[in-house]
């Protein structure tokens, strides 16, 4: 299998592992991405325009995927804290009732 080709089935998988929220599996991915990045031939023959082109678009679909759950988590957790904080302030007027 080419890089080219390799980089468009790691994309792929990559996506795949999001979908599925394996979140942690990601970083290993990362340095399998850059062995192939780093052995892909310099000029690059024309037959690896299609498959990298692919794999670009399927990253930058994947990396939107993660960003919306980044903001949601964000979010969440912004609620939690809020929501900590008045409850919070329920604890101090409990203790000074007593």
């Amino acid at each position: 299998m080419s890089a080219w080709a390799a980089l468009e089935a790691l994309a792929a998988e990559e996506a795949q592992l999001v979908a599925d929220e394996r979140f942690d599996d990601l970083p290993e991915l990362n340095g399998r991405r850059d062995a192939l990045l780093a052995a892909l031939p310099r000029p690059l023959p024309i037959a690896a325009t299609g498959p990298l082109r692919h794999a670009l678009s399927t990253q930058r679909a994947t990396a939107t995927v993660l960003q919306a759950r980044l903001d949601a988590l964000g979010a969440e957790l912004g609620r939690l804290h809020r929501g900590r904080t008045g409850v919070q302030g329920y604890a101090r007027t409990f203790e000074t009732q007593r």
